[in-house]
């Protein structure tokens, strides 16, 4: 049999829940949701920049290494040059020294290329930082008025509580353990009444009524097979 001590139990139980959605609904509560939801993109896209920045400052790191060897290259080819006297050697020489010469025009555009992106990523970051003082801000203000409306239904809130416990120590424990088992899972109510005689008072469907019956004439309840609550006959 379910007590009328469980039921008031779910009873003040359901209460407690509508304040806390209440609570949820509450225009500050979704607003700090909303900006906490900015703030984490923001976070996310700054640790996206700082790994493209440590990628681009490996890239400059490479690009510039290739431009000492160029340089080197170029340095050594033209004081080859200067000691040539055959015309093929020296057009060999200069077609070389021509090649050095472009790798080196595509290694410095390279290194252009990363000093653009990089002002970029640099660009971004200060726009983000000069953001997140006032985001921090608003979402202070939204968390001071959250408290402020849970402090309004604070004594209200451990009234119930307070009566939850009481009628907790005339509720027997196996009984408690299958409500709160199926409460945690986000059913509500978990005890419901039995309608014309199958019929569960949740989810409103029928059920085979031998079975009701039987469990019923058993344990005073039955659980019902399509979403699970506890169907109970009413007095």
């Amino acid at each position: 049999m379910i007590s009328q001590q469980m039921l008031q139990y779910q009873s003040l139980d359901s209460e407690l829940n509508r304040i806390e959605k209440d609570l949820r609904k509450n225009e500050n509560y979704i607003k700090r949701k909303q900006l906490k939801a900015v703030s984490q993109e923001y976070e996310e896209t700054l640790n996206k920049l700082d790994s493209k920045s440590l990628d681009l400052r490996n890239q400059l790191a490479v690009a510039r290494q290739t431009i000492d060897k160029i340089t080197s290259v170029i340095d050594e080819h033209s004081k080859e040059i200067e000691d040539i006297e055959s015309v093929d050697e020296l057009n060999y020489m200069n077609k070389k020294l021509n090649e050095q010469l472009e790798q080196l025009a595509s290694a410095e555009k390279d290194i252009k290329r990363i000093l653009r992106e990089g002002e970029e990523i640099s660009r971004q970051f200060d726009d983000i930082y000069s953001k997140l003082p006032r985001l921090a801000s608003l979402i202070s203000k939204c968390s001071d008025e959250i408290n402020k409306a849970a402090a309004e239904v604070k004594p209200r809130v451990r009234e119930l509580q307070q009566k939850q416990a009481e009628l907790k120590k005339e509720i027997d424990p196996a009984l408690f353990g299958v409500y709160s088992k199926i409460a945690e899972g986000g059913l509500s109510p978990v005890f419901v009444p039995l309608r014309d005689g199958s019929r569960c008072g949740g989810c409103q469907m029928e059920m085979p009524k031998a079975v009701v019956d039987s469990q019923m004439a058993s344990k005073g309840y039955v659980r019902c097979e399509h979403c699970g609550r506890i169907i109970y006959k009413q007095e």
